[in-house]
């Protein structure tokens, strides 16, 4: 596609949260332009996917694998913070309609599944006493939370080991196809009038009286009204353009998955304290993540791909007999607090973050896209963002 002279917005990374964002500004009416530097690893193409509202703020999927993996770590991991897990389950109860929307629009189906849920396995006593301050931590607003017996679990997935005390059952926490949700959302913006470029990676921002009024890319440069940084674990990269510091850091994830099997082998998305486990529509079984502060290489390690493989056999035994089929790594943008960067920039009256979604981002994406168009169109975000603008990190850098 050609690349414009001007647009009123200007996204820039063309992964889950800048393609949410740019169909939630196209839908508006704003004229839009995606540049994607096509950068293999961003976060969207390492992600399994799962939309763990519940279980990542409390802590569980990467959250406690990253955890485990500390070794000055205290004895369990803590919940995010109130005001984030409400963002994260209003954005999850989107998907539904969002799917149904994309599916009319363009075709595509993100493979949003609504009854799953997510298990978390419990093998000894110290998790037992955890998972009693997990349910606390959850509270009656957020649906309701089980504790499954052992028997409970053999019932509903026989293939789960039988060496568990018991488990967590949270029945709103489901998953989706990233990579089509990725595709959904781009083409979606396109047919609604944006203007979607690849191989643009953006080198220049041109300043003027305290606006952003030309991107410069390696596809050309284009005249713009407002710039969005969603380049996910390069969102530093892109903020140093326009002078600005935010603390973002590659968080490198390594990903295995197996042959396919007989699609509902496994019945529920699985998080251990070793791994997450959950098995995809076409019938692939996906064992990850590890989650590494990193730089921005993309390796993978054949002792951090059998220890993955080691805690999903250790979940569920029968996957001993399973062959692999591929694995690859990706980067999540990290922050200090583990919350993501939103909104406006307190250095530039037309510069906006959409960034830091880190083991969040997928289930993020369609409120995270919402709230920064709002922003960026002056209007008042439907959910307050005030707890994720960049300006609370300032004492980082005076």
């Amino acid at each position: 596609m050609v690349m414009r002279k001007f647009s009123d917005v200007v996204v820039i990374g063309g992964g889950v949260i800048g393609s949410s964002v740019a169909f939630s500004l196209a839908r508006r009416g704003a004229s839009v332009t995606l540049l994607d530097a096509s950068t293999p690893g961003r976060a969207t193409s390492a992600s399994a996917g799962g939309l763990w509202s519940l279980g990542e703020s409390l802590g569980l999927g990467c959250g406690v694998i990253l955890h485990t993996s500390q070794k000055d770590a205290g004895a369990e991991p803590t919940p995010l913070p109130l005001k984030f897990m409400d963002f994260l389950w209003e954005s999850n109860l989107l998907f539904p309609k969002l799917a149904t929307e994309l599916l009319t629009l363009c075709g595509i189906n993100i493979e949003a599944e609504s009854a799953t849920g997510l298990l978390y396995l419990i093998y000894d006593e110290s998790q037992e006493s955890h998972a009693s301050r997990i349910i606390a931590w959850a509270g009656s607003d957020h649906g309701a939370l089980e504790q499954w017996t052992p028997q409970r679990i053999r019932d509903e997935d026989p293939l789960i080991t039988h060496n568990l005390r018991n488990a967590i059952h949270f029945p709103g926490d489901n998953q989706v196809n990233p990579i089509l949700l990725n595709e959904a959302l781009k083409r979606g913006a396109c047919a609604k009038g944006a203007c979607f470029i690849a191989e643009a990676r953006v080198h220049a921002l041109r300043c003027n009286n305290r606006r952003i009024v030309e991107v410069y890319s390696d596809k050309g440069s284009i005249s713009c009204g407002a710039v969005v940084n969603a380049a996910g674990a390069w969102g530093a990269q892109i903020a140093k353009l326009a002078n600005i510091e935010i603390p973002i850091q590659p968080v490198r994830g390594q990903i295995i998955c197996t042959e396919p099997l007989h699609p509902g082998t496994l019945r529920s998305n699985l998080s251990t304290r070793d791994c997450y486990i959950l098995q995809k529509a076409h019938g692939e079984i996906i064992i990850g993540s590890t989650t590494e502060y990193s730089d921005f290489s993309t390796k993978v390690r054949y002792e951090d791909i059998c220890n993955l493989a080691a805690g999903a056999i250790r979940a569920v035994p029968a996957l001993r007999n399973v062959t692999l089929k591929r694995s690859w790594s990706g980067l999540r943008p990290g922050t200090p607090d583990e919350l993501p960067i939103l909104g406006p920039a307190e250095e530039l009256e037309n510069f906006f973050h959409a960034t830091g979604g880190f083991r969040t981002g997928i289930v993020a994406a369609p409120l995270t896209g919402e709230v920064v168009a709002a922003s960026v169109l002056g209007l008042k975000p439907k959910f307050p963002i005030e707890s994720f603008l960049a300006h609370r990190f300032q004492r980082i850098y005076d």
